[in-house]
């Protein structure tokens, strides 16, 4: 296995993999469109990182974030606003009401960064191939990022997942040396709990 930066070649493979990995969540609802352009703007927008998980059969794995959630999220609005608008449109045809509401919401997202950490990072995106799973490819992809992170002079890193019906996920988390924040609900009463890890100077996050 090995790990490195997603470049435009990849991209088609994330699609999939998120499709896959978040059926039923509101972004993939979104379709493929406007999920490429946002993990190419992940790969390619300053501030962004994707990193890839591969072998020699393709991709294994990948894990998306930013260094600064607020400005990168409103970057995203002001110079591809319209953009990220018209991919979303087919996915809305589905659900007018409510999906024009959720997606002025994503347009809009700014991170939701814990109050206590103002300059910390965002991990925004893990997924791994299922038959994948447990072999250390999610563990080794939170570590690259976390180093990604600290050669961008980053010293600490948060994340928000669901608590409901996740507990594999927060558990993971949890193992990968992130602490609970706290829990608070989105609109629609869905809990989330929020988790962070500071960054140790070393190279072993």
């Amino acid at each position: 296995m090995t790990l490195g930066h997603a470049g435009p070649e990849d991209i088609e493979a994330i699609v999939r993999l998120h499709i896959a990995a978040f059926r039923g969540f509101f972004l993939t609802s979104l379709g493929p469109a406007f999920l490429r352009l946002l993990y190419r703007s992940f790969s390619d927008m300053e501030g962004g990182i994707c990193i890839v998980a591969r072998n020699a059969s393709g991709l294994l794995g990948f894990v998306a974030g930013t260094t600064e959630p607020h400005g990168f999220f409103r970057a995203l609005l002001t110079k591809k606003g319209i953009r990220f608008a018209l991919a979303a449109v087919p996915g809305l045809l589905c659900n007018p009401l409510q999906g024009v509401r959720k997606c002025l919401g994503a347009l809009f997202f700014r991170g939701e960064q814990p109050p206590a950490l103002p300059g910390a990072a965002f991990l925004s995106s893990l997924a791994v191939l299922p038959e994948q799973a447990g072999k250390g490819v999610g563990q080794a992809l939170v570590l690259e990022f976390c180093r990604e992170l600290r050669r961008r002079g980053m010293v600490s890193v948060y994340l928000v997942t669901d608590e409901v019906d996740n507990e594999r996920a927060n558990r993971f988390y949890e193992k990968c040396g992130f602490s609970l924040v706290d829990t608070f609900k989105r609109p629609g009463s869905r809990r989330m709990n929020r988790w962070a890890k500071h960054l140790r100077p070393a190279e072993n996050p």
